[in-house]
């Protein structure tokens, strides 16, 4: 059923700049292959021992092995130089000892894989190239690069989606394909592409659900909307970090279907059990086994601090800084406590942090485009204070904006949102915790989300044209998710008085709506191609810059 106040879907774009897509999606994957076959050490990937493991164990008849029973072998990269395998338990206490753990002096034993908390979807996928390379080879190092691959095809296709989704949105190419080419040229982005993890294929799937959310939007199409919860399902079969963004999709979906009441409640319900289809299933597979639909391996000791607030957790430690920094370039695991010749050397997990002009350059972009946010929510923002309220509420937003109609309510809850934005920006910006000019700098273009999104959310409320509600909805998702990171790096570190979990990949579900938003802002703000096309080349010239200048050295030290 259409809307006559729908926004229509722009038409696809000439073949020209299909073919210009499809070209730059390849040249990502590629250098993503290359980089997993001949860059980055095998085990050098966040957790990348466990997912491997995870793999192998699917691909071997166990499709679903379990968390306390799974394990990671310590042989899993390589076979041990006959000179050296009557040391091995030498070397496994070497290596539990730098990580923390409990020594285990059985000459066989494994870790325990905690990785296995995660649902399967991604590691079904990634068996598939697995067998086929342990069938044409026994040379485990063909066997690890095939199962790589999924993760480099993932990214190439991301940069498509990311494209086509903007397209759809009526941004110009020559302004959307630079702004889709960004995810391929950040260090972090580029890091994780090039192995074994579920975090890029996520990251793919969940721009196929932005994509059909963005197109049901605009034109409020059922089929788009049973599209969306399909890839929403599958994203929650890949990773329990999307699991939040189901729920906000799914609230979106609903809020927005314009059908008559039976209908509504119909399709509210097919919608509902399509999206948590996966989720539901693998939550129910963990209160059988575990008594707890959450379970995932945690610290279980007694907190080392009480009374210890999250304000106070962000005041003293460098959360934003380090979320930045880590969002651009945090580079390496383990693979330096994996090589036998180096274990008596290994003193835990080795990183490298990539924080040199690439990544200011990057921050300024960042900035920049936050600036082009705030803009356009400010403007469209002041708009709803005498925007007419809907004649005949087809929908549930629209309903609610009837509801909030009159003048004095609606002031009265657009300043509410102003006000409590401002307060936490202020505060954000004076009490966050800071290092010299640049932490400050962080900072202010981090704390913006703040005072944007709670704009933008009086903006999704009221605002009569699906485009601009979807601004305001993607940066109200990506602010709530945020602060849930937040609290839950602060129960981290209550428990071990470590900084955990302050990581950007834990944002890549979030982030495909956030980027077509600013790609959308950038198009109505009519912001010159040129600029996006700068922007796209200067990440280019920052990852070559770091990987030449510092990653690629801190591989040669950690290299299996």
């Amino acid at each position: 059923m259409t809307d006559s106040t729908a926004t229509p879907i722009a038409p696809a774009p000439g073949p020209r700049w299909r073919r210009y897509a499809w070209l730059l999606a390849l040249v990502v994957s590629v250098k993503a292959m290359y980089m997993a076959f001949f860059l980055t050490p095998p085990g050098d990937i966040p957790d990348e021992s466990g997912h491997y493991s995870y793999v192998r164990d699917i691909a071997h008849g166990q499709l679903f092995p379990l968390l306390g029973e799974a394990s990671i072998p310590r042989d899993l990269w390589f076979d041990p130089p006959p000179s050296q395998r009557l040391e091995a338990s030498e070397l496994d206490q070497l290596a539990d000892e730098a990580s923390g753990i409990r020594p285990n002096r059985a000459r066989d034993a494994a870790r325990p894989n905690y990785i296995v908390q995660h649902p399967p979807l991604y590691y079904l996928v990634a068996a598939l190239p697995y067998a086929v390379a342990e069938r044409l080879s026994d040379d485990r190092w063909y066997q690890v690069r095939a199962t790589r691959i999924v993760s480099a095809l993932s990214l190439g296709l991301l940069l498509v989606v990311l494209f086509r989704t903007l397209t759809d949105l009526g941004v110009s190419p020559a302004r959307a394909l630079p702004l889709a080419a960004v995810v391929g040229f950040i260090p972090t982005i580029s890091h994780l592409a090039s192995g074994i993890t579920n975090d890029i294929f996520l990251f793919l799937l969940c721009a196929l659900a932005t994509r059909h959310l963005v197109r049901f939007l605009l034109a409020l199409r059922l089929p788009d909307a049973y599209l969306c919860a399909l890839w929403l399902t599958l994203a929650g079969g890949t990773k329990m970090t999307a699991w939040p963004l189901i729920l906000g999709y799914l609230a979106i979906l609903l809020y927005e279907m314009r059908q008559p009441v039976w209908r509504w409640l119909l399709h509210a319900g097919g919608l509902t059990l399509l999206s948590m289809a996966l989720p539901l299933w693998w939550a129910l597979r963990n209160v059988r086994h575990f008594g707890n639909p959450m379970q995932v391996n945690v610290v279980t000791n007694q907190p080392l601090y009480l009374n210890y607030s999250v304000l106070d957790y962000l005041k003293a430690h460098p959360f934003f800084e380090w979320m930045l920094v880590h969002s651009y370039g945090l580079i390496g695991f383990s693979g330096f406590c994996q090589t036998p010749e180096s274990m008596e050397e290994c003193i835990g997990v080795k990183s490298t942090r990539v924080a040199n002009h690439a990544f200011e350059f990057a921050l300024w972009a960042l900035a920049a485009l936050a600036l082009a946010l705030l803009v356009h929510t400010l403007y469209h923002y002041g708009r709803q204070f005498r925007n007419p309220a809907p004649a005949r509420p087809a929908t549930l937003q629209a309903w609610v904006a009837r509801l909030l109609a009159p003048g004095w309510l609606r002031s009265a809850l657009l300043l509410a949102l102003g006000m409590v934005g401002v307060v936490v920006y202020v505060w954000g910006v004076q009490h966050a915790h800071r290092e010299g000019e640049l932490g400050l700098f962080i900072n202010v273009v981090l704390m913006s989300a703040g005072p944007i999104a709670l704009l933008g959310a009086g903006v999704a409320l009221f605002d009569e044209r699906g485009d601009r509600r979807l601004v305001g909805y993607a940066l109200a998702l990506f602010f709530c998710f945020g602060l849930l990171i937040a609290y839950q790096s602060h129960k981290a570190y209550v428990l071990i008085a470590d900084l955990r979990g302050v990581q950007g990949r834990y944002f890549y579900p979030y982030l495909p709506m956030l980027l077509v938003s600013a790609g959308l802002v950038l198009d109505r703000l009519r912001i010159p191609a040129v600029l996006c096309l700068w922007l796209a080349l200067g990440l280019v010239w920052g990852e070559v810059h770091s990987y030449v200048t510092q990653v690629i050295p801190f591989f040669e030290m950690v290299r299996i």
